[in-house]
């Protein structure tokens, strides 16, 4: 009989694509990740893995294997999960990511957690957002909280529940002694376009979705910033906002905290949507439900 670690260690493989990434993922080395996949060859009976000198990949065997490994691992994780819910305990390990901006507000209602439920580890990482819902599928986290700056977030999708946490205006942050900080009138585009002429244009490096959502709104009112700042975080930004370094699109509970900061509405309007993703088969686990749980009180609108 097939190994049931094995093969998750082969769809791993798949997913990721190289035995490092493979043996980072799950904290082996990479001689023992070879090792393993080695002796999943030998009880299939057939090769599965493709070696040269500078790379392995799938043989078409091992695609059709890794296959069948995604199906069957999902369908163990989803009855461990019925069987955690029968039982109605709290216990085993949820790995959680979340995106740095909002780990201050989360972080503490694990902490809380794993003291309410002894049983209970949590397992905390900070991670961006456009990756997440990968790393969920291929279990490198059992739940991700990240942010949307679509204006249409994901629904649920092949193996994925995506759960709306907050929806949230984003604001075009401005030092609280620039001149239109006491008007409170939007940030129309002839007015964004009057201050990103002006400015300094602070924004996440690209790649990230606060990035391309803020330069699709740039280009939709022909706004082109003359100087960039990138920087990782959008806390850092706030605060250099503050230190009248330049301006830039936050969402609006943020520049409200940030003392020496005003908001001004974007017209047309921006917004950001806070989702939690698992994947569906956990929905009935009660570990991972408590921790959906959490992030909804620590991150919720309260509805």
């Amino acid at each position: 009989m097939l190994d049931l670690r094995r093969l998750e260690i082969l769809a791993r493989f798949a997913a990721r694509g190289t035995i490092t990434a493979t043996a980072a993922d799950l904290g082996y080395s990479p001689s023992a990740v070879s090792q393993q996949l080695a002796t999943l060859e030998r009880e299939a009976g057939i090769a599965l893995i493709e070696r040269t000198a500078r790379r392995a990949s799938l043989t078409d065997a091992g695609r059709e294997l890794a296959g069948h490994a995604a199906r069957i691992l999902d369908a163990v994780e989803s009855a461990e999960s019925r069987m955690r819910a029968r039982a109605g305990t709290v216990g085993g390990r949820v790995a959680v990511s979340c995106i740095p901006a909002l780990a201050p507000a989360l972080a503490p209602r694990l902490a809380e957690l794993q003291r309410v439920h002894p049983e209970l580890t949590v397992v905390a990482h900070e991670t961006g957002s456009a990756n997440a819902a990968a790393a969920v599928l291929d279990r490198r986290y059992d739940l991700a909280v990240i942010d949307d700056w679509s204006a249409h977030p994901p629904a649920d999708g092949t193996g994925l529940a995506v759960h709306r946490l907050r929806r949230e205006d984003i604001v075009l942050a401005v030092p609280a002694g620039h001149p239109l900080a006491g008007h409170p009138g939007p940030a129309t585009a002839a007015r964004l376009r009057q201050i990103v002429a002006d400015r300094t244009w602070l924004c996440a490096p690209v790649g990230q979705l606060s990035r391309a959502a803020g330069d699709r709104h740039l280009a939709s009112v022909d706004a082109t910033p003359s100087r960039r700042w990138e920087f990782e975080g959008l806390h850092v930004l706030a605060a250099l906002v503050a230190a009248d370094a330049g301006v830039a699109f936050l969402p609006a509970g943020m520049a409200e905290e940030q003392p020496g900061v005003t908001g001004l509405r974007t017209a047309p309007r921006m917004r950001r949507t806070l989702l939690a993703l698992t994947r569906s088969t956990t929905r009935d686990d009660p570990a991972v439900a408590v921790c959906l749980r959490a992030a909804r009180q620590a991150l919720g609108d309260g509805r």
